[in-house]
């Protein structure tokens, strides 16, 4: 029998593009169907009628909604600032990175959350954030504490790369400390026709920001 070195090479590079495509598809693919079938015309979660809203104010935790991307979930506070403890919050809801403020109080309060899931991940909120790059300047969502509904609207809708990331998470600026300002931070792992690679779109987040007006 004849070894092919050619034959085997395009043999060996075939099963493992299928392979990564596969794995990409299990990770994404929820990701990918909410983003596709996202109608943008109606809100997805009926705020005003949800009985989960009457279930969360009696509870002691935070709650995030947001009815136009149907994001229902607790905002889950970190036992410290490790990433161990940051991810293991991710699996339960939305987390609050550790230093902000809390929702109502005067200045930044920072809530992340995954778009897509990663291999280890074993929550039930890995595509809470898929569309969050769907939300616009006026778009409102709403935090739930106990009896109290914060009210935030939008106003700005960024792409950030890991380093604005890191500053913005390392510094508070002097024009944001005497507001109340929430921000929502994703990953941003999808394919999109503005970005110059998966690899580079990979590395960067979704930034949201709000200000309470209620």
């Amino acid at each position: 029998m004849i070894f092919n070195l050619k034959k085997e090479i395009g043999t060996f590079l075939a099963i493992f593009l299928v392979s990564c495509f596969l794995v990409f598809l299990f990770l994404n693919g929820g990701a990918y169907l909410k983003i596709w079938g996202y109608n943008e015309t109606q809100s997805i979660l009926d705020f005003q009628n949800s009985s989960k809203i009457q279930i969360a104010q009696s509870k002691e935790n935070y709650h995030l909604y947001i009815p136009k991307i149907g994001v229902s979930a607790p905002i889950v506070l970190p036992k410290d600032d490790s990433n161990q403890n940051i991810l293991a919050s991710l699996e339960e809801g939305v987390a609050l990175y550790p230093g902000s403020q809390l929702p109502g109080e005067t200045g930044r309060s920072v809530v992340l959350g995954h778009s897509s899931k990663a291999t280890w991940y074993r929550g039930q909120y890995g595509y809470i954030f898929a569309l969050l790059s769907k939300l616009q300047s006026g778009d409102e969502f709403y935090i739930v504490f106990k009896n109290k509904k914060l009210i935030y609207k939008v106003f700005s809708n960024d792409i950030l790369t890991p380093e604005q990331t890191n500053e913005l998470l390392s510094q508070t600026p002097k024009n944001e400390s005497d507001a109340v300002l929430n921000y929502l931070l994703a990953n941003r792992v999808f394919f999109n026709a503005d970005s110059h690679s998966s690899a580079t779109q990979s590395r960067r987040k979704n930034l949201i920001k709000g200000v309470i007006i209620f």
